[in-house]
């Protein structure tokens, strides 16, 4: 009867041993892609939103440098472009934060490479992709920095968007409408890099 208890004793003592060597060997739990993705994309959001007039963002490899800002307010709903330069010329990047993070960035382009349509139609064509009116309307503004417009007052505006995604748009800012063909980024496809002389925030620390 002993020599069965130490047998069933030892046996159990196997067991537990073999279950706490194989908990030892499972991998150290890794976040998912999801996961992964996710925290990019806030942290990311969280430095686009601290954007200000000196920064310089980089974009595939490109640096910018922020020379500009202009906020709107269309009845309390609020966006932001900043206007970014180089040698070679300059682009708009444009942050909406409202029911979702939206970045896009954007270009000008002459009246004249509009095809087929004017501003305010249901469709536009320019360089053979087709454009539809998503929206238009008119917004109250303030301008900070090198933006080529007045330190306040509104701009009209006009949103297209083709079926794969591209982006057209219009202001207004006097008599003359100034369109713009643009692209959706992701936020963590640009890095910010702040000015040496802009106050730290607990982000950027």
């Amino acid at each position: 009867m002993i020599y069965v208890l130490i047998v069933l004793l030892l046996a159990a003592l196997a067991v537990a041993a073999y279950l706490l060597w194989k908990s030892r060997q499972q991998p150290t739990a890794q976040k998912e892609p999801d996961d992964f993705i996710g925290d990019q994309h806030k942290h990311a959001s969280d430095q686009l939103r601290q954007v200000r007039n000196g920064d310089v963002i980089e974009y595939l490899g490109h640096n910018w440098f922020v020379r500009g800002r202009i906020d709107f307010d269309e009845h309390g709903y609020r966006w932001t472009e900043h206007m970014l330069d180089d040698a070679e010329g300059r682009k708009w990047l444009s942050i909406e934060d409202d029911e979702s993070f939206e970045v896009s960035l954007w270009h000008a382009i002459p009246l004249g490479d509009i095809e087929q349509g004017a501003v305010g139609d249901r469709d536009i064509i320019v360089g053979g992709v087709a454009y539809r009116l998503q929206e238009k309307g008119s917004a109250a503004f303030t301008a900070t920095g090198a933006t080529g417009t007045a330190p306040s007052g509104t701009a009209e505006y006009a949103d297209y968007k083709s079926v794969d995604g591209k982006l057209l748009g219009f202001e207004k800012w006097g008599s003359n409408w100034e369109p713009s063909l643009g692209e959706v980024l992701q936020p963590f496809e640009l890095t910010v890099y702040p000015s040496t002389d802009r106050p730290a925030t607990l982000d950027d620390e």
